[in-house]
């Protein structure tokens, strides 16, 4: 696991905390998370993404808990939601890693 992603999830935690926003973290393999709100409808993935043969870097992605049901309702699979870009965009949007605290806090 690369540590800089465990001190951004930190960072992202304590900021919450500080704010009374209560977050749920489930680890995700061994080099992600996944972050929910109270609530359950703000999602975010935190990790190391290598993107078109890129160097890996930190990531964050937010998914669309509504599509995301809908796709997995119709039959697809996360494969397929990943590996399709046109249903990948509906479900998963990149966002920078200095915004997950805003999304699913504010």
């Amino acid at each position: 696991m690369d540590r800089t992603v465990e001190l951004v999830l930190k960072d992202v935690l304590h900021e919450a905390n500080d704010k009374g926003c209560n977050l749920s973290v489930k680890r995700v393999e061994k080099e992600g998370y996944i972050i929910t709100n109270e609530d359950g409808l703000r999602v975010v993935g935190l990790g190391i993404f290598s993107y078109k043969g890129k160097e890996p870097m930190i990531g964050a992605f937010v998914i669309n808990v509504k599509k995301y049901k809908w796709a997995d309702a119709e039959g697809f699979t996360l494969d397929d939601m990943v590996d399709d870009e046109k249903l990948a965009g509906t479900i998963f949007n990149l966002i920078p890693v200095d915004e997950v605290f805003d999304f699913l806090c504010n």
